[in-house]
């Protein structure tokens, strides 16, 4: 058995192999664009997740800075208050100490040495 083979038969079977592998180029380019997209939108996503977690992480710090600077701002108002107490006993104590001073050695009733500060200054 003898095949002969042409010139147009050989045309004709390099133009189908040329379709073909056209054709498979196509269909690998489309394969490769859809998993490119693919990772982009993965790396997008992940992206985007690690924004909402750093954010989170920053709104948690600061909100626990907050605090702190709150808890910090209460001790100092205490301290303050217990100092203008610890003064004014004090001061009500030399107001009465003096007070018995001069009217020990004036014999006279009591007399008040009016302060220099209204009480609620």
């Amino acid at each position: 058995m003898i095949i002969l083979y042409s010139y147009p038969n050989a045309h004709l079977a390099q133009v189908e192999i040329a379709k073909l592998q056209k054709k498979e180029k196509e269909k690998f380019e489309n394969e490769k664009e859809k998993k490119i997209e693919k990772e982009i939108s993965k790396i997008q996503n992940r992206h985007n997740n690690e924004i909402k977690a750093m954010e989170l992480r920053i709104e948690n710090h600061r909100n626990a800075l907050l605090r702190e600077q709150s808890n910090k701002l209460y001790e100092i108002e205490l301290k303050y208050k217990n100092k203008q107490r610890e003064l004014e006993r004090q001061q009500k104590a030399e107001r009465e100490h003096f007070e018995r001073i001069i009217s020990s050695r004036t014999g006279k009733g009591k007399k008040r040495i009016s302060r220099s500060m209204p009480k609620n200054y």
